[in-house]
This record gives C-alpha cells, structure tokens and sequence, in this order.
C-alpha cells in the first residue's frame, strides 16, 4: 500500500472546495526554523522501527500486488467508510476501483508515474490531475529524516493481517509525546498492510486495511488504460507538478501579494508553493509538513467562497470572525473571510492549532 494511499485525505478534503482561499498585504517569507526536539527513544526499538518505516516508504516502488482494502474515517459527529479493489504494478502503476458506498461504486482512478486520471462513471467524466510525489512515497509522506526529526519510532504488537503475518510501527510525537500513527508492516515485502491515525486524545480517527492481499506481477496491462472512453468528458484537475520553495517566484506568479502564518506547530516548516487556476480562479497553494501531517494553505484574491459538497459545515469563532468548517476522519477543512478575501486550510492538525494557524494568518 504505497504511503500516498494511507497519508491524511487532504487532497480528498481540497476537493470540497471550488474555489479556493486569500490573503493580503504582507510580504511572503519562509517559516521560522523549528526547535529542536528533545524527546529520545530507547536505541534499540529506535533503530528496528526505523528501518521497518524507511523500507515500507519505498516498498511500493518494487512489490506488485491485487487487493481489496477498507478506509473508516471516523468524524466528530458521522463515521464514513469506502472498500476499494486496489492493483498495483511496481513501480509506478496503480488502479483503484470503488466497492462502496453505493454513490461510489463503480468510480476507479488509475495512476501512472506523477498523472492520476479519476473516471466518474455517473458524469461521464475524467478529471486528470499531476503530482510529483506519487511517483515516490518517501516524497509523498515528506523526507525520512524529517520523520525522525519530530518523530519517534517505535516497535508494537505483531499482527496477522488479511492472511500476512506483520509487525508494527508506532510514531509518537516528539514534542507533545502523543501517538500520531501506527502501521503494520509484511517484514518479507514491507508492504504497509495496515494504517490507524490518531487524535490528541488517543481516539482512533481514520483506519486503512487490506481485508484481502495477494503478491503478485501478473497484472494485465489493458486495466492501466489511460484511453478517454466514447462520450466522457476530461477535465484539468489540479496540477502540482511545479511546486517550489521560491516564494517570491510564487507571489509574482499569484498576481496579488501573499502572506503566510506567523505561527505553526513544532515542528513545522515550508515544503513548497504552487498557483494554479481551478475553475477559472487563480489559486494560490503553500504546503507545510513536519514529515508526517501536512498542512495546505489555499488563497485566492477573487473573492470565491468555498462549496462543503454534501458535507455540512459547521461555525466556529475567532477573533471576531465567523468560520465554517468540516471533518472528515481526521482531515478537517476551515474557511473564512476578510475583507473579502476568503482563506482555507485543511490539515490533521487538531482543531485547536487550526485556529491558532488561522489567527496568526488574519491581516
């Protein structure tokens, strides 16, 4: 299961906007260097953890396999559940089909190299979309030295998982000591086989899971397709495969002047920044990671608000502004306006550094 597929949703929850977010008047500039962390693990279950983790981050890259795998999302008032029949030709070839739920069934996406093609099956539709990190999971889940620079590793409990014997991973929070994630590791492929993110209190937010696993090359090559069916439509996704750390080459290329946070949570530092046009509007994207959560900054100077789906948002407030926001699992989106500029972020982060994130940004 490539890292990519078990990462928070934060593309999936990105998605429930159709317009993204702003900012104003102040200058871009690179996120204050994190302190250093001063937790430490035991050597021993340091050192075996770690190579477990590093070895499960490039396992995609040379293990083929046939699947079926169960994502739970658990929210603060719903839970959300989708099985999917995953096959994966290393290194770089990947066909998801929807199982359920029912509005699902059907859909698939196929991935090749950095350009995901999501067939909507009910639109008659193919929204095609670029990123770079898929084509390597260490990228897409940040830098393994960064992971183990917030991160401890640690050793849990084995596990038998759809047939594999595994052995676990644990990753605690260097500078809050809370456990963030743990996954379950095949020791003979070092195939993630399972994945349990969670939150501050120790709650189980989301879980993914192969409920049925076989290795195996013999995939055929016709279900990779990239073929537009008769009658479907494509559609420009978003397209991440120019991101940089040069934010001033950024700000020029946004059009309006940006700002970014004044605060972020240990840890945290600036990844890269993007722009681009979705549905007509100029968007601008800047990312940041402690290795493991990421946070996304969408902003926009259109004065676009932003559409919750199906998704009911719900009102919080700070510093004298009345934000929307929704859960998904552990992913959670929060809008808000001023002076009619409209910001988005959408992180793992829990609520409370969200809106923390967010005062700091309010011009």
């Amino acid at each position: 299961m490539p890292w990519s597929s078990l990462a928070p949703s934060i593309a999936l929850a990105a998605l429930l906007l159709t317009r993204a977010t702003g900012f104003d008047r102040a200058p871009v500039t690179a996120a204050s260097p994190p302190p250093k962390p001063v937790a430490t693990a035991t050597p021993v279950d340091t050192a075996e953890a770690a190579r477990l983790l590093r070895a499960s981050m490039m396992a995609p890259e040379s293990v083929s396999y046939v699947g079926q795998m169960e994502t739970v999302r658990f929210g603060t008032n719903r839970s959300s559940a989708t099985i999917v029949r995953v096959e994966h030709l290393a290194p770089d070839k990947t066909r998801t089909w929807y199982l359920a739920p029912e509005g699902l069934y059907g859909d698939y996406a196929i991935t090749r190299g950095i350009t995901t093609y999501q067939v909507d099956t009910k639109h008659s539709r193919i929204v095609t979309s670029r990123n770079p990190s898929l084509t390597s999971p260490v990228t897409s889940l940040g830098s393994f030295a960064l992971i183990t620079a917030n991160y401890r590793t640690l050793l849990g409990d084995p596990e038998t998982i759809a047939g594999h014997k595994t052995l676990s991973v644990v990753l605690i929070n260097k500078y809050s000591g809370e456990r963030a994630v743990r996954v379950w590791i095949d020791p003979k492929t070092s195939l993630v086989l399972k994945k349990e993110q969670y939150r501050g209190n120790g709650a189980v937010a989301a879980e993914s899971r192969f409920e049925e696993l076989r290795y195996t090359s013999s995939i055929p090559s016709g279900i990779f397709t990239t073929t537009v069916p008769a009658g479907y439509t494509e559609v420009a996704g978003r397209d991440y495969a120019s991101p940089t750390t040069d934010l001033d080459k950024v700000r020029r290329e946004a059009g309006f002047t940006a700002i970014v946070p004044k605060y972020l949570p240990e840890g945290f530092g600036l990844s890269s920044g993007d722009v681009a046009v979705v549905d007509g509007v100029r968007e601008l994207h800047f990312t940041y990671s402690d290795g493991l959560r990421t946070l996304s900054l969408f902003e926009n100077a259109t004065g676009a608000a932003a559409d919750f789906a199906k998704l009911k948002p719900q009102t919080i407030q700070f510093e004298g502004h009345d934000a929307q926001y929704v859960e998904d699992g552990p992913t959670t989106l929060l809008c808000w306006d001023e002076h009619a500029l409209h910001f988005a972020l959408v992180s793992d982060l829990a609520m409370r550094d969200l809106v923390d994130i967010a005062i700091s940004v309010v011009p």
